[in-house]
């Protein structure tokens, strides 16, 4: 026992060492690893920015695109409403073309895949910039109010409103007045399709006395102001959040 204790005491020193280097041995690999990891998402972190701002340019695209369509909407439905009290000064291709520009429907089809991507994994996480974070989840409950009037639009649109102007209006004259099909879509080709012929005619003067019907259109115009006050809000937002995303990406 004196002989183990002697040479203990002896080797105290290299064993000290041994165990000194092997802790550090540890905690250095624990510190590579870590660094490691924090690199990966890193530039984890830098490729979900750059995909967000690919989306955030469609979007803004997409609803400013959207929302010339309900401008030229809005400006037609107000023309109709003031020609309704000077029917006879009106032309037939006049009220076409403007009748033709309320039958839009406008509707958000965007999708931000990559957002929807970090809020499914979790990995919104690794967005580090606290500001550009909150502007992100902020996004989804904006979108879920202006697609919920978008719909109510539409609902009027397919109801009431084309159910009196159907009464009245050849519809398929309407839409010869419009380019292709670019008033429905932001996704428009360059075809150009033939509507169908008809027989009948277009009775503006019983349209534009019919008070049902000029509600219906001022409820309708009402609807595209609200959607495109809110577009207007998206836009802004999504600017600012491009704006704080490259800032980040130039750090």
């Amino acid at each position: 026992m004196k002989r183990i204790l002697s040479s203990l005491k002896q080797k105290w020193p290299e064993y000290l060492i041994e165990i000194l280097v092997l802790i550090i041995g540890i905690l250095g690999a624990f510190a590579l690893n870590n660094w490691n990891e924090g690199r990966k998402d890193k530039l984890e972190e830098r490729a979900i920015l750059e995909n967000l701002q690919n989306d955030l340019e469609n979007t803004i695209a997409e609803l400013e695109f959207l929302n010339n369509l309900r401008e030229n909407a809005i400006i037609a439905s107000l023309r109709i409403l003031e020609l309704s009290s000077d029917i006879p000064n009106s032309s037939k291709y006049e009220l076409d073309t403007l009748f033709g520009k309320t039958m839009v429907r406008p509707t958000y089809n965007g999708k931000m895949g990559t957002l929807e991507l970090l809020f499914s994994t979790g990995k919104i996480s690794l967005i580090q910039n606290e500001e550009i974070k909150e502007k992100l989840i902020s996004w989804p409950g904006m979108i879920d109010d202006f697609i919920e009037e978008e719909v109510y639009a539409n609902e009027i649109f397919m109801g009431t409103f084309i159910e009196e102007l159907a009464k009245y209006a050849a519809i398929p004259e309407l839409f010869n007045t419009l380019d292709g099909n670019s008033f429905i879509t932001s996704n428009s080709t360059n075809q150009n399709y033939q509507t169908t012929k008809l027989s009948i005619k277009s009775d503006y003067d019983q349209l534009l006395t019919n008070q049902e019907f000029l509600n219906h259109l001022a409820l309708r115009n009402t609807n595209f102001i609200v959607s495109y006050t809110e577009a207007i809000s998206l836009i802004d937002h999504a600017n600012q959040l491009k704006e704080l995303i490259q800032k980040e990406l130039k750090q």
